[in-house]
């Protein structure tokens, strides 16, 4: 089950699909071609790093083939949003490397949304996609709940008794949790 929590809509991103082996990134398109919507929105895939890095200072939807690539997601999603700020990231995870702690450790990095490549993948694909384009996640509820869980027992353990946060300050310690540089919490407001 996954949950789905709205945010600032920017449906003006465009989406790449980063991903080593060509043929997968032809079914990662393929899998969003079920919306015309999706497709209009597509740039050519990126094989490696360097070819996504090219593109800078143009924020979109990365869709991270976890799959193929030999390479950490969370400090690729990192140095990918330094160079397009504003960008949000969606992992393609294996069966194998989709468990909690993974997706948790990626989420800690800035990760907005997973797919597990299972038999219905490519039917979940378009509606992951269109979640984080609409500023929301696509994260289990088990990882959103352990996150929460997380930033709960950090706050109770820095705050002295009947202290507590706004909600601004509330947001702005878990954006910074999650590796967000200044521009983005800026924007987050």
């Amino acid at each position: 089950m996954f949950f789905v929590i709205n945010g600032p809509t920017n449906m003006a991103l465009a989406l790449q699909v980063v991903s080593s082996h060509h043929l997968g990134a032809l079914d990662i398109e393929k899998a969003l071609s079920v919306q015309e919507f999706l497709v209009k929105r597509l740039l050519p895939h990126a094989a490696t790093e360097a070819e996504a890095l090219k593109w800078s200072n143009c924020p979109r939807v990365f869709l991270l083939d976890g799959f193929s690539l030999n390479l950490t997601l969370g400090p690729l999603s990192s140095r990918l949003r330094t160079n397009s700020p504003g960008s949000r990231f969606l992992a393609l995870l294996p069966s194998p490397r989709s468990d909690k702690s993974e997706m948790m450790l990626l989420f800690h990095c800035g990760i907005e949304g997973f797919v597990t490549l299972y038999e219905k993948w490519n039917r979940e694909l378009p509606k992951a996609a269109m979640a984080l384009l609409q500023g929301g996640l696509w994260v289990p509820s088990e990882v959103l709940l352990a996150f929460v869980k997380q930033m709960k027992t950090l706050l109770d353990r820095q705050l002295l008794a009947g202290q507590s946060l706004t909600a601004r300050e509330g947001q702005l310690l878990q954006l910074l949790f999650r590796h967000f540089t200044n521009k983005e919490i800026a924007r987050a407001s």
